[in-house]
């Protein structure tokens, strides 16, 4: 089986997936695609996928058995706001295609953190409507979409309706 944790950047699909494959231990092999540059998933040598991919709705997303869509939490802006502190007081912009400087407190890497997270916050209903869009066409009968991330996340018992 192939399950597909995606949704727009900073929701969630990180813990999720570690929760998930946590609480099914050797079940699932875990795969982050922001780490991996092909569009295809590698083979699983007999175990189920767990991918996360902020982009997985672009990327070949037939190839799924379920794919779990998880809506931005109430508290998004404050989630950027903690990531921007995040790479400004580590020095580590943007972990997946890393910007700026490396360098802790770096005044140089304000503008590339601004850019990135106002971007991100003004275009996230644009992404999630486009997303939502393409569910609706092409994926209705394989996707279940998580409307609060952070509750789902606690409640062990709603797992068992994904699979």
């Amino acid at each position: 089986m192939k399950i597909l944790i995606t949704g727009i950047g900073n929701v969630g699909k990180s813990t999720l997936r570690e929760k998930i494959a946590a609480e099914y231990p050797g079940v699932f092999l875990q795969i982050d695609m922001d780490y991996y540059k092909e569009n295809e998933i590698p083979a699983s040598n007999g175990q189920s996928l767990l991918v996360e991919d902020v982009h997985g709705l672009e990327r070949n997303p037939e190839q799924f058995d379920k794919i779990i869509y998880l809506m931005p939490p109430s508290n998004h802006i404050y989630l950027w706001l903690k990531r921007a502190w995040s790479w400004f007081s580590s020095g580590l912009v943007d972990l997946s295609e890393p910007k700026g400087i490396n360098k802790k407190y770096a005044i140089q890497n304000i503008p590339v953190i601004l850019r990135i997270v106002l971007k991100n916050i003004l275009l996230r209903k644009r992404w999630v409507r486009n997303d939502m869009e393409i569910i609706e066409r092409n994926f209705q009968d394989k996707v279940v979409i998580i409307e609060n991330p952070m509750s789902f996340e606690k409640d062990k018992l709603h797992y068992t309706e994904i699979f």
